[in-house]
């Protein structure tokens, strides 16, 4: 393992960078670090229409489809993944951040506005709406998050990265829980018994979800011409091909990268895909049918995230990168372990952990987007976002497991990943991520 400096030598580093040294001045940062915040804010509120699956899988299996057709819209949305990625490739020049972004935003919120659309105008062709606009949201959620971390990724000190993730998966989370309430009284009007309102009948209860999302992203597309990208003095590769090869050489030669990337795939595979059997678990830790807590797991999921999010951002600019990524797994094994071990209705604060672990992604591809260079930010995440096919199946394993040796069988395999997840990344990264080793 190698040595890293005592944090509070760490600490007096981040005070000491000077704006000028990363590119850009601490006002254009402030900038960046609002455009950041707003957009992802903006992203949760309509969650329930971005976060692809049951929304969609409701709409279709209301349209007598099977579960099959009407687990569709996930599937599709992975396998746009690779999309972005192809992006970087052809568009590597940072001159094109702020047009890709307004143009991504506009995309997808046209979609949200045709599918709307259909909802009335065209109900036979809805079905393929639905499935399309999850393909659309999986390229252009991609796309935006690989050109919001190239924003913040170059030009911007640690200190200022820390603190934009903090306020922005502080905030962000919130919003989702917010926006999730809306969905809830828009679709059945009662959200954990606590609101009771008249819904909104069907179609126009649809025709209002992803008909919002246009508006949304205008707002996020204005919000882009904020932003302060930093200059880019590199010459321009001669061909896409020689780069696209270049890149994935520079990311899979990359000691703390590829560990990096262990550790997310194992915390994803551990901590985040378990979620539908932890789900179905609630009936046997509380002896109800699950449909009666989804709101109330909701809540607790981006209601913790939510605090969560600022602690994890301080402990970035206090601790340095790989102590808020261990923590996310930390907070994943704590949920799984209190699922095992709390019955009753406070078994559901098992929800709530894994909310805050969900932060994983956040916080381990700040890592990776440290050990790259500034040159590589965009392609490095785009990769990372690809690479998220290779645990796809393990839903399907979960599934497995639980039909044949029980749900808790399956809780005892997530947490057995995420113990080697946070072996491999305790002992092998440092805290202070580096551009200088092998492939940056």
């Amino acid at each position: 393992m190698e040595n890293s400096p005592p944090e509070s030598s760490a600490s007096s580093d981040l005070a000491s960078l000077d704006p000028e040294q990363v590119g850009l001045s601490e006002s254009a940062q402030r900038w960046n670090s609002l455009v950041f915040i707003v957009n992802n804010s903006v992203n949760y509120l309509v969650a329930p229409v971005f976060y692809v699956g049951v929304l969609h899988a409701a709409i279709l299996s209301s349209l007598g489809f099977s579960d099959t057709v009407a687990n569709l819209p996930e599937s599709v949305y992975m396998w746009m993944t690779p999309v972005p990625m192809l992006i970087a490739w052809i568009w590597p020049s940072v001159h094109l951040l702020k047009r890709m972004l307004v143009i991504n935003y506009l995309c997808k919120g046209a979609a949200g506005l045709v599918a709307a659309g259909l909802f009335f105008l065209a109900p036979q062709w809805l079905a393929f709406g639905v499935v399309a606009h999850a393909g659309v949201i999986g390229i252009t959620n991609g796309v935006t998050n690989m050109c919001l971390w190239e924003l913040i990724g170059r030009g911007m000190t640690t200190a200022r990265r820390g603190w934009t993730l903090g306020v922005t998966f502080g905030i962000g989370p919130a919003c989702a829980v917010l926006g999730s309430c809306a969905s809830q009284l828009i679709l059945n009007g009662n959200f954990l018994g606590l609101i009771r309102v008249t819904p909104i009948p069907e179609p126009w209860c649809y025709v209002a979800l992803f008909g919002i999302t246009g508006p949304a992203m205008l707002l996020s597309a204005c919000c882009v011409l904020l932003a302060k990208p930093p200059i880019d003095n590199a010459a321009p590769s001669s061909t896409s091909h020689v780069k696209a090869v270049q890149g994935l050489r520079a990311y899979f030669s990359n000691r703390l990268i590829v560990i990096a990337v262990c550790g997310f795939l194992l915390t994803s595979a551990g901590g985040n895909m378990i979620m539908n059997n932890l789900a179905l678990f609630v009936r046997d830790a509380t002896g109800e049918s699950p449909e009666q807590y989804t709101g109330m797991q909701l809540a607790l999921r981006f209601g913790c995230k939510s605090l969560s999010g600022f602690t994890l951002g301080w402990m970035l600019m206090r601790y340095q990168a790989k102590v808020p990524a261990l923590t996310t797994t930390l907070f994943c094994i704590g949920g799984l372990a209190w699922a095992l071990l709390i019955p009753g209705k406070w078994y559901l604060f098992s929800f709530g952990l894994l909310g805050a672990g969900e932060l994983y992604y956040i916080y381990y591809l700040n890592y990776i987007v440290a050990c790259s260079a500034p040159e590589r930010i965009r392609e490095n995440t785009a990769y990372t976002n690809c690479i998220m096919i290779v645990v796809s199946f393990m839903p399907l394993i979960y599934g497995w497991l639980s039909d044949n040796y029980g749900l808790r069988t399956s809780f005892y395999l997530g947490i057995g990943l995420l113990l080697i997840a946070l072996f491999l990344v305790g002992i092998f990264l440092p805290r202070r991520p580096a551009q200088n080793s092998l492939g940056t």
